[in-house]
């Protein structure tokens, strides 16, 4: 399993969700992106919504009053419903 870790604690930019979707986007099955954020709008809006997009699972936890730690991996089970042939 790799593990990827993203910091973007501070002010949070576009350019800043634009990686963490570039970087969820490329995980692998076995893979997790571990992302540190401190900004509540990107923790606890933000980020989740990415992760529905590319159909992850997000795990949130709170470091402490201002900080989070999100983790991105991708849903096994999606997957294998999904490769399923069709009848």
């Amino acid at each position: 399993m790799g593990t990827k870790h993203l910091d973007i604690t501070g002010p949070v930019s576009p350019f800043c969700l634009l990686t963490v979707r570039r970087k969820a986007k490329a995980l692998l099955p076995s893979d997790e992106l571990i992302i540190t954020c401190d900004t509540i709008p990107a923790a606890t809006t933000m980020i989740p919504r990415i992760a529905r997009d590319l159909d992850l699972v997000v795990e949130s936890r709170r470091l402490s009053p201002q900080v989070w730690e999100i983790t991105l991996k991708k849903d096994l089970t999606l997957q294998v419903k999904g490769s399923g042939s069709n009848p």
